[in-house]
């Protein structure tokens, strides 16, 4: 009995460790119409002011045009946290926006508003069709001027 559970427990450990090495050139084909593989946008940043001090609670939200969808925390908008970081994730959907346009908005009026476009770049994914651009990133800081 102690022999068959030293040879299963070895076989099962190959399996798992074979299983898990891949080669350089392998992928993971990903079908673009599973709702399960959908492409997202990251969008992370910080909001400091003009003598570089992080921003708590400042509100940062993005519009992709054309897209008329109700306000969600953290999918369309985000609020800074104590560093004065806010990161928004969304699904891309269909559209490959080249950039995105943000807005960061002080709730107490200590501070101007700001506007400003944010270019996205892209990770690739293969697909039967080849490399396509997939999820996209944005990196957007924001300094706001005192009113």
């Amino acid at each position: 009995m102690k022999k068959q559970l030293f040879i299963v427990t070895i076989l099962m450990a190959f399996c798992i460790g074979f299983a898990g090495c891949a080669f350089k050139n392998d992928y993971m084909p990903v079908d673009p119409s599973d709702p399960y593989s959908a492409p997202r946008l990251v969008i992370r940043g910080t909001v400091s002011n003009e003598d570089g001090e992080a921003l708590v609670e400042i509100r940062v939200s993005e519009n992709i045009t054309g897209l008329d969808e109700p306000e969600v925390m953290s999918y369309n908008y985000a609020i800074t946290d104590a560093a004065g970081e806010y990161t928004i994730i969304r699904y891309r959907g269909r559209i490959l926006p080249t950039e995105v346009v943000l807005s960061a908005t002080d709730p107490n009026g200590t501070y101007q508003s700001a506007e400003l476009g944010a270019p996205v770049t892209y990770d690739t994914i293969m697909t039967h069709d080849g490399l396509e651009p997939y999820n996209g990133f944005v990196t957007a800081d924001f300094v706001l001027k005192r009113k």
